[in-house]
This record gives C-alpha cells, sequence and structure tokens, in this order.
C-alpha cells in the first residue's frame, strides 16, 4: 500500500472509532444558565472516563454500559467562562467563547417561528443595526419522532446579534431578549424550537397525553407503529408522485381557464373560505375554481381591479380565459388589474387555481376583499363556486394528516433532545392551530394545563416560568356580537394562569384581521418581557399585563365589573369603549354603554332592564377592543356567562 493510501487509512479508521460526542447545542458560543446547576451530557466509549474543564473547575464521569455520561457544574453568575474542553481517552472536543445568562426556551407554531428578516419592511433598521454579543440565539431544525429523542440536528448554531444574524432569529424572541437585557446586563440565550400550524398535542409528551384517550390511541394505533426515520424517503415518494400528477393535469388547466369550459357537472364550495372547513381537512394539493358574474356593457369599457383574500398557498388567476396574475405569499392580499377588453357584457368567468403544499389551503373568508371593482362599482364575487381537485399531494399517514400535527411527534423530536438542560423559564406562542372548531377550543381548557404541567414534570427544574402570547386579532370584522371559536380559546389560555408562575400577554389590540401573523412582535416581546422582569427577576413591582375581570355586581338595570391590574384605574382609547356587549335572560347580546369609575366600569343598555351577562373582546377578531389600564396595557378578553 502506498505511503499516502496508508495514512488515510489509517485516519479513517480512527475516526471510525472516535465515540466522544455531545448534543448538537454544544457549541461555541453557547449560553448556559447563570446561579444553577448545569448538566453538561453525551456519549462517549462504554466504560471510558470522561472528563470536563469548565470555569475553572474539572468534573469527571464514567460512561455507562450505553456510552452514556453525564457531569454537573457548580452554579456561578452570569459572564463569560472561556472555553470547555470535554477528554475521553485519545479524544477531546473544545468549545470556546461561553457565557453564563438567562436562557428561556422559545417555542410554538409560526407566531414565535416568524423570523426577524420576515418582516423586513417592519424592522429594516433594527435588522441592520442590531448588534449585541450578550444576546446569541440556536435554532433547531423542525424533527418529529414516536420516540423521544437525544439529540436534534440545527438550523443554526448559536450565533450572536449582529446585522448578519439577527434576521435568522424569531422576531418574539428577539424582542424578549433584547427588553431583558437592556434590564438586567447578562446575556440572553434563546433556544429556539418552533414549528408553524401545529397544534399543542403535538408538543405534549405521550405520558402528558394521557388523560386524552382520543390523542393517546391516535399514537398508539396509527403513529406509534410507523418507522418515523423512513419518513423523508416516504416523503419524497409522495412528492414525486404528486409532481407527475401536476403534469398530467396541465392539459386540464389548459381546458377548463376558457370561458366557455363546461362547469356544470363540478360540485361546489363556497367562496372565500378555506377548503380546511369545507369538508377537507388534511388535504394538501391543487384546487381549480370557476367564478361566474355578470356584468353590463358600461361596466366593461375600462380596465378593473381584481381583490382577492389572502391565498394559501400559492395562486394563479384568470379571468375569461387570459392570466391577470399570481402571488406566491401565502398570507398576502391580491389586487390584480384586469386590463380594458377582457371583460365582456353578460357572463364572465374568474378561474383561480390555488396551490398549496402544506399546512392549510385556500382562500381566507374575507367577504369584503373578494370583488371586482370596476367604473368605481365594486362588484361582488362571494358566494357558491364550481371546483375540481386538481391534484391532491397524498400524507405519508393516510388518514390522520401531517405527521407533525400528530400527539407528542414534536415533544419527541424537538423538547425531549433538551430535557437536561438547565434554563430560566419557557416563552410560548400557540393556539391558532387548536381553534379550528368549537370543541377544540374548548378542550384546550384542560390540554395547554396538561402540556405545561408536561413540561415541568419532564424537564425536573420545578415550577418555571411559563409564559405565553394569548391569541391576537385575527379573521373578519363583525359589526354585531357573534361566537366566536378563537375567544373560547383565548378564554383558555386566560384560565391557564391558575397554574403557579405563569404570565399572559394580551395582544388583539396588534393583530391584523387579514394576517394570520400580525407584524408587530415588538409589542409582544415587550409585553412578555414585562412580566418576565416583574415576576421571574422581581426588578419592580409595577403592574406588567392588562386589566383582567375579577367580579360582576348585577344591580337592577347596570352591571359594575371590577379588575386587577387597575390600581391606578382605567382608560378607554378613544370617545367610547367598544367591543362590551350585554344580554338578558333570552341571551342575545348587544353593544353595552359603559362608563368608568376608577377600576370599576358600570354596564347597562336601554332596552335590557335585567342584565344576566357581559361579555368584553368576544370576537375572533377584536382588533377595536379599546379598554387599557393606565400602564397601556390592553384588558384581558372575557364573559361573565357560560352559555
Amino acid at each position: 500500500m502506498k505511503p499516502v493510501l496508508f495514512f488515510i487509512s489509517l485516519l479513517i479508521a480512527e475516526l471510525s472509532i472516535a465515540q466522544l460526542k455531545l448534543p448538537s447545542f454544544f457549541a461555541d458560543n453557547m449560553v448556559m444558565q447563570q446561579q444553577k446547576t448545569n448538566r453538561i451530557w453525551g456519549w462517549a466509549k462504554p466504560g471510558e472516563l470522561v472528563s470536563v474543564e469548565f470555569n475553572k473547575n474539572v468534573y469527571k464521569s464514567f460512561a455507562n454500559e450505553n456510552g452514556q455520561w453525564q457531569i454537573y457544574t457548580e452554579p456561578a453568575n452570569a459572564g463569560s467562562v472561556g472555553s470547555m474542553i470535554v477528554k475521553s481517552g485519545n479524544e477531546q472536543i473544545q468549545f470556546n467563547n461561553l457565557l453564563l445568562g438567562e436562557v428561556w426556551v422559545c417555542s410554538g407554531q409560526s407566531n414565535m417561528e416568524w423570523k426577524m428578516n420576515m418582516l423586513g419592511n417592519t424592522y429594516t433598521d433594527e435588522i441592520k443595526s442590531a448588534e449585541n454579543d450578550q444576546i446569541r440565539f440556536v435554532v433547531f431544525n423542525k424533527s418529529f419522532s414516536n420516540t423521544p429523542q437525544n439529540n436534534v440536528t440545527l438550523e443554526k448554531n448559536w450565533s450572536n446579534i449582529n446585522p448578519s444574524n439577527t434576521g435568522d432569529c424569531s422576531a418574539v424572541a428577539y424582542w424578549y431578549a433584547k427588553k431583558l437585557y437592556q434590564e438586567l446586563k447578562v446575556p440572553i440565550g434563546l433556544v429556539i424550537t418552533a414549528w408553524g400550524g401545529t397544534p399543542a398535542e403535538a408538543w405534549t409528551s405521550f405520558e402528558g397525553l394521557s388523560a386524552f384517550s382520543h390523542y393517546t390511541n391516535t399514537f398508539v394505533e396509527q403513529i406509534n407503529p410507523l418507522k418515523l426515520n423512513e419518513i423523508n424517503r416516504q416523503t419524497q415518494l409522495l412528492v414525486e408522485k404528486y409532481q407527475q400528477s401536476i403534469l398530467k393535469s396541465e392539459g386540464l388547466m389548459k381546458e377548463l381557464i376558457k370561458p366557455e369550459f363546461d362547469d356544470s357537472k363540478w360540485p361546489e364550495m363556497y367562496l372565500p373560505k378555506q377548503w380546511e372547513l369545507q369538508g377537507f381537512p388534511n388535504m394538501d394539493g391543487i384546487v381549480a375554481y370557476r367564478v361566474h358574474f355578470q356584468l353590463t356593457d358600461e361596466q366593461i369599457k375600462d380596465e378593473a381591479v381584481l381583490h382577492l383574500p389572502a391565498i394559501d398557498d400559492k395562486d394563479s388567476t384568470f379571468i375569461n380565459g387570459i392570466f391577470v396574475g399570481t402571488n406566491g405569499q401565502w398570507d398576502a392580499l391580491r389586487k390584480y388589474k384586469v386590463p380594458a377588453g377582457i371583460l365582456k357584457s353578460g357572463d364572465n368567468v374568474l378561474v383561480i387555481k390555488v396551490q398549496d403544499d402544506g399546512g392549510g389551503g385556500g382562500i381566507d373568508a374575507l367577504d369584503d376583499r373578494f370583488n371586482l371593482v370596476v367604473n368605481q362599482q365594486t362588484i361582488p364575487l362571494k358566494g357558491n363556486a364550481k371546483y375540481t381537485i386538481i391534484a391532491a399531494k397524498e400524507a405519508v399517514v393516510g388518514g390522520v394528516g401531517n405527521i407533525q400535527n400528530q400527539p407528542a411527534v414534536l415533544f419527541n423530536g424537538m423538547i425531549a433532545p433538551i430535557l437536561p438542560l438547565s434554563f430560566r423559564g419557557v416563552i410560548w406562542y400557540q393556539g391558532e392551530s387548536n381553534a379550528d372548531n368549537q370543541d377544540r377550543a374548548i378542550e384546550y381548557n384542560a390540554l395547554f394545563p396538561a402540556m405545561i404541567k408536561d413540561w415541568r414534570n419532564q424537564f425536573t427544574q420545578g415550577n418555571f416560568p411559563f409564559l405565553f402570547v394569548q391569541l391576537s386579532s385575527f379573521g373578519p370584522l363583525k359589526n354585531e356580537p357573534a361566537k366566536s371559536n378563537w375567544a373560547l380559546l383565548r378564554e383558555a389560555q386566560t384560565n391557564a394562569l391558575q397554574l403557579s408562575n405563569t404570565g399572559m400577554a394580551v395582544t388583539t389590540d396588534v393583530g391584523n384581521p387579514q394576517n394570520i401573523h400580525p407584524v408587530l412582535k415588538k409589542e409582544v416581546g415587550d409585553r412578555l418581557a414585562a412580566i418576565a422582569l416583574k415576576s421571574s427577576y422581581h426588578t419592580n413591582s409595577l403592574i406588567a399585563s392588562g386589566p383582567q375581570f375579577k367580579s360582576a355586581k348585577f344591580n337592577k338595570n347596570q352591571v359594575i365589573l371590577s379588575f386587577t391590574n387597575a390600581d391606578n384605574g382605567l382608560l378607554i382609547k378613544g370617545k367610547m369603549l367598544k367591543h362590551l356587549a350585554i344580554a338578558g335572560s333570552d341571551k342575545n347580546f348587544s353593544w353595552g354603554d359603559a362608563t368608568i369609575q376608577g377600576n370599576k366600569i358600570i354596564v347597562t343598555h336601554k332596552t335590557i332592564a335585567q342584565p344576566k351577562a357581559i361579555r368584553y373582546a368576544w370576537a375572533d377578531s377584536p382588533i377595536d377592543a379599546n379598554l387599557f389600564n393606565k400602564e397601556g396595557y390592553p384588558a384581558v378578553p372575557f364573559r361573565t356567562d357560560n352559555w
């Protein structure tokens, strides 16, 4: 054998038996929790002695028969601790530029996942100028499993805040950390583990779901038998099949955009409304809609403008066979010019090809954004439309939907690997995916506290702070009081405050009725940080959250409402209090008349002689609910009834 080849073969052999390893998130630039014992763990050759040099101390441990080892460090105050050197036999791993500080786990669905660079128009200057080596973050790759994992892969390794990195950080987590650092002046570490569109049951362990038999049965019968380590191969095969079906459908698309195409035998679906809510709860793929509308001779002379709601994920839109626009941003409102000459007198045909490759799909339910404007006249397009499924993207698990939404799988893949990690607390932004129907929203009253208790049990770090964001405003605005699944879920979130060491940031005022991802993330992060600074760090005694309903006194024709977090008084932003509804024994709610007296509100209604119930901000999108305390925090939505 030639000397070079011999050397290479020896090197490969040596590497192949290297067994010293730590979890992926032990890396250069890591932030570890101050003033707590930190567990450092990993794998080595069974029976091998492992030593860890850290913060001027040396710790030793033997790897057990499975190669697992762990050591516990002495608690130390915040600051730089230089390097960590881990040795076992002839192997050595060194991590540099480590800090001790305040570590927070940042989890949930897309509003936690949403990154600063996805809000570039809102935070352009911040992204360009932010620079702070004392704020660092790590982002986990999305991962699911049917067994608890001991490691994760990283989307982004530990990075400090600077113009090249800030855009990759969760926006809520970034603003939260910035506020904490401004007040505490200690390093802040963010462990970001989030996945858009996922429900709470996916983030709860199998053991934590023991009270929910429908979830544990699903896991046992349908998820646990799967070989999820083969999921990528299976998924790729289905993607290829899906792409082939798209190619085969091109001929059909060319025909169905023509005005004369016969769609009389097609089924109907209401537009605008997502297809998940119309009999296709787990479908991904491509659907073509045909909408017929009538115009007069006067209405077709000039160019027109077509308005469409947000379309998840992508649309290609045609009028009378002519392409008028496309947009691949799933949460963007559409506005397409229709040049003169395309519209015609009599019957016109709008064709919308909607492609959704994952998660929710279809056209958002915003009736007032679904129209054609011609000669300053608005032609509504809402109503039943003809539709056909062009191509369906099959899920790996037939009948139960996307794997990442299944019980326990995200806990196993994205939480279990950090169970030994020391941290201060959790910030959580999730709930949208559990508010899709009334039963699910009501179930959250039990499911969400069960998840919090489960995490506390699994992490074995006591009742650590668990701070969460209440659902923001999203959905059509209502002129009258109405039923609301999102209001039910907000109520469930409020009820979770009965657990010790929890806090909730109310965000109804900074939402967006037309976008489930509101861009005002600074307010969200700041409000979470205010709660943490008061309850976790005790830096001040100031009120850190909005007025919360305490009691209601029904006195003849009026109701007197009392609140906590209102010691310095209440205020109305505007001339009159909005979104406060009152009802009598008939259970029919109407907007009430309200006056503020210090930290109380007196509510009346001119036609309700004996009020029985009050509701405030009880809607999907109470964006204009305007009750605040003097500290500027919005009031928590509430109701006094259980109707």
